[in-house]
């Protein structure tokens, strides 16, 4: 067992031989052993079982244009380009394909860093976080309810898939140096992007085009291509035509289905959440694997952004990254302070907020929209306090790096006039007292609330939802407001269910042949959502190890 899994080791390390994935060989059914898996897997090409029960196809028209290639990618996202690029690398002809115009309207140019293994920078370092490390405290820190063979597989994936953006030419900056075992987490594993918006979405259609894909943007890919319950291509429209493009595999990392809000009703319990990033994570690429019979899984979680809150009533929307002076209200809650929900009532630990934002997603969407409830005092001190000087040093080391550096020499002093502005758009309501805001905006609980929790911040003890006492400060000075958050999230997590290899599966856990699945797009998640930047590590980790498996394939 000890040779076997050094075969599954150096499969991942060295980019896996022609025959180190499952069904190709002897090498791959080793390494399939070392994951306990061999027995329940069939053979690459043994496609019959899985037809039997596979759905019905759709008879399509004559294309108007065809040709072939090894691999397609459906989706330029973080996971399809990391995808391309690793089966181009091993010398596969890829044809890329994206419904964007451009890569700069992808997430991949928007988000804030990567939480990821063992790339070449990090085995710089003594102390760095290990494949063992991460593992741990993914597979049971969220109780066992990852796919723990993918976990084990994409995790060195990750660091492979870091080199491989890094020979692409992708600038990349690293919270881990100097780090040892005491360094948080989030840090010992950050990889944060150096560049942002059209900088590094120019560095990212480079590494495309240096690894030779073709990408193809404004390219709507309609159907898959099935015959025998293979899926041996896609159907795209290039305008107008409709052009099939003949692939041994291909790989859907379209980016989830923030952008669908029945699938969102549908698997999480009637929330909503409002996308930051790319207007076509509509869903559109599980349909695609659930129309070839495969299985979706049934954890969902989220990575909300960098601040968790937006507003669809205010003019601004989403949170600036950029500038918080532009959105001062969306940061509120990364400050810790008290927060209701519709009935007036504390509904979590909000110091959450403030030191684990990221990943605390699921009291939000629990309640659905939440609010803060804030006072002329907070404002007054947020618009003429420096925030460093405000918040602690632990609560700030916490915080996602996007957050970190748009705090940083900057005061909210735009805060009141934002206050006014919800105010006059029907999102902020202001009072005088508890009762009379509670009655404003029909929250019954709202002054017991205030009441009890000032109680708290004066005893310097919350005894309902322990929160720190850094973190306790009272609403009692001045008019008091409450303000309406929406949940702004960059992407779902959460979906079709995958062998170890990324490998989509059907209802019996069959995989189906010719259908990978990278990213979002993959049930690859736990509930909930276990480390900042692990969403991003995910999609690098399974582009990786989805591009090299499905180009020896």
């Amino acid at each position: 067992m000890t040779e076997e899994k050094g075969i599954v080791e150096e499969a991942i390390s060295e980019g896996m031989s022609r025959r180190s994935f499952l069904g190709l060989g002897a090498l791959g059914a080793a390494g399939l052993a070392a994951l306990g898996l061999a027995g329940c897997a069939p053979q690459a090409g043994n496609t019959e079982e899985v037809a039997s029960d596979a759905p019905a196809i759709e008879e399509l028209p004559p294309a108007d244009a065809e040709e072939t290639c090894d691999v397609v990618v459906v989706g330029l996202g973080t996971s399809g380009l990391v995808a391309a690029s690793a089966a181009a690398k091993e010398g596969a002809k890829v044809i890329g394909l994206d419904r964007s115009s451009s890569m700069g309207a992808t997430n991949a140019s928007m988000v804030s860093g990567v939480w990821a293994v063992e790339s070449s920078p990090e085995l710089e370092w003594d102390n760095h976080l290990t494949t063992k490390d991460m593992f741990d405290f993914i597979w049971t820190g969220t109780h066992y309810q990852t796919n723990a063979p993918l976990l084990r597989n994409v995790l060195p994936a990750s660091g492979k898939g870091i080199d491989l953006m890094i020979e692409g030419g992708v600038p990349f900056m690293f919270a881990f140096e100097g780090a040892d075992e005491n360094t948080l987490m989030l840090n010992r594993g950050g990889h944060i992007y150096a560049t942002s918006g059209a900088e590094r979405a120019e560095a990212l259609q480079g590494m495309l085009d240096m690894f030779g894909v073709d990408s193809r943007w404004d390219a709507n890919v309609t159907n898959l291509l099935i015959e025998d319950g293979a899926v041996v291509g896609v159907r795209y429209e290039d305008g107008s035509s409709a052009v099939d493009v003949k692939a041994k595999n291909v790989i859907v990392a379209t980016g989830g289905f923030i952008q669908n809000e029945d699938m969102l009703r549908e698997y999480y319990s009637g929330s909503v959440m409002y996308g930051t990033g790319n207007q076509y994570n509509d869903g559109a690429g599980i349909k695609l694997a659930q129309s070839a019979g495969a299985q979706m899984g049934k954890n969902f979680s989220t990575s909300i952004n960098e601040s968790g809150a937006c507003n669809m009533k205010s003019s601004a929307r989403f949170v600036s990254l950029e500038d918080c002076n532009a959105t001062p209200v969306f940061s509120l809650p990364l400050f810790g302070g008290l927060m209701v929900n519709k009935q007036g009532l504390r509904f979590m630990d909000e110091g959450t907020m403030a030191k684990h934002t990221m990943y605390c997603g699921e009291p939000l969407l629990r309640e659905g929209v939440y609010y803060m409830v804030i006072d002329d005092g907070l404002i007054d001190a947020l618009a003429t306090t420096p925030i460093m000087d405000f918040i602690s040093e632990d609560a700030f080391g916490n915080m996602a790096p996007g957050v970190q550096m748009g705090f940083m020499g900057k005061t909210l002093t735009a805060l009141p006039d934002m206050v006014k502005q919800g105010i006059d758009e029907g999102w902020i309501w202001k009072a005088d007292t508890a009762e009379a805001l509670g009655e404003a905006c029909g929250m019954e609980h709202l002054a017991a609330t205030v009441e009890t929790y000032n109680g708290y911040c004066a005893a310097g003890v919350d005894e309902e939802m322990f929160k720190e006492e850094q973190f306790l400060r009272a609403v009692d000075t001045g008019s008091l407001y409450v303000v309406e958050l929406d949940i702004a999230a960059w992407v779902t997590l959460g979906g079709i269910k995958t062998d170890g290899f990324c490998r989509a599966v059907d209802a019996d856990a069959n995989p189906i042949p010719g259908l990978f699945v990278a990213g979002v797009d993959g049930d690859f998640w736990a509930v909930p959502y276990f480390e900042g930047g692990s969403a991003q590590g995910f999609c690098v980790g399974s582009g990786y190890l989805a591009g090299v498996t499905a180009a020896q394939g």
